[in-house]
């Protein structure tokens, strides 16, 4: 209860930070800007502690259940926020469609039950060394996946505003349908092969623990099928973002489509199917 009241400390900043970011809306102030780079900073810096307070006290990465994973995921996305914010040639909204991921992935943690852990935390040995690699590569895979669709709809709105003529002075600064499409590629490209690598680990660590006779996924589980069509959907988005006659919108909407499917897979299999897999299984003995 306490780690869960904690977690709303640095939320409550980062949604400052948002608010912030969207009062730029109603009018531009280079304040504004610095002001939400700040409260994201404050809000990471708090979050740093905290995480690494919780890896101290467990011994171990903070990836062995869903609540620590997603909250692992939220500290590197504003990690990537920061830098993108800082790096791009002119101050420009990047906040705006990061944060809102984030509170959600909070919010998301918060709501997890503590006793959904990780399988591989139940075997012990060099399972669990793998295990912890399947894991980190897919949550990896996962952050990769969540900035092509923020610069996804970075994208699409520029475009959109583009198309209707719409003074740069009104609203927020965006980045460059150049420079969105930059991140765009870059973070697929990088998703696939790390979503491949902790999908291969995960189904090698399933076939061994089979052979031993404890096998904690069946090969028809809802969480095997989802995520062998995840890998097809990414290895198509992959196939169709080097393209040249598929470009632009098309992409991006295909990334978003890429994005959905990626949150079925990881969080929606386990809380709407019958699986056996990790916070399935803590949901079955939840009080």
């Amino acid at each position: 209860m306490l780690d869960r009241l904690s977690v709303l400390c640095f939320a409550g900043t980062y949604g400052l930070a948002l608010a912030a970011e969207l009062a730029r809306l109603v009018a531009r102030a280079p304040i504004r800007w610095h002001l939400t780079l700040g409260l994201t900073l404050l809000g990471w810096l708090v979050h740093s502690v905290f995480l690494g307070n919780l890896a101290w006290r467990e011994g171990q990465l903070p990836i062995t259940s869903a609540f620590h994973s997603l909250l692992v995921l939220a500290w590197i996305l504003v990690a990537i926020d920061l830098y993108l914010s800082v790096s791009a040639p002119k101050p420009a909204t990047v906040g705006a469609f990061v944060l809102p991921m984030v509170l959600a992935l909070l919010g998301a943690a918060v709501a997890m039950p503590p006793e959904a852990r990780a399988d591989w935390t139940r075997l012990g040995g060099w399972e669990t060394v793998w295990g912890t690699a399947h894991g980190v590569l897919l949550l990896l895979g996962a952050v990769s996946t969540c900035v092509a669709f923020a610069s996804g709809l970075m994208y699409l709105a520029q475009a959109n505003r583009l198309k209707r003529k719409r003074p740069l002075r009104v609203g927020i600064a965006l980045p460059s349908l150049e420079q969105s499409e930059r991140w765009n590629r870059a973070a697929i490209t990088l998703a696939f092969p790390l979503l491949t690598a902790g999908l291969a680990i995960g189904v090698i660590l399933n076939a061994t623990s089979r052979r031993e006779g404890a096998a904690v996924l069946d090969w028809w589980d809802p969480k095997v099928i989802s995520a062998a069509l995840l890998w097809v959907v990414f290895a198509v988005l992959l196939h169709v973002r080097y393209r040249p006659e598929w470009r632009g919108k098309a992409v991006m909407l295909l990334t978003a489509l890429a994005f959905a499917f990626l949150l079925f897979t990881l969080l929606g299999v386990d809380l709407l199917l019958p699986t056996s897999h990790g916070i399935a299984r803590g949901l079955e003995v939840t009080p």
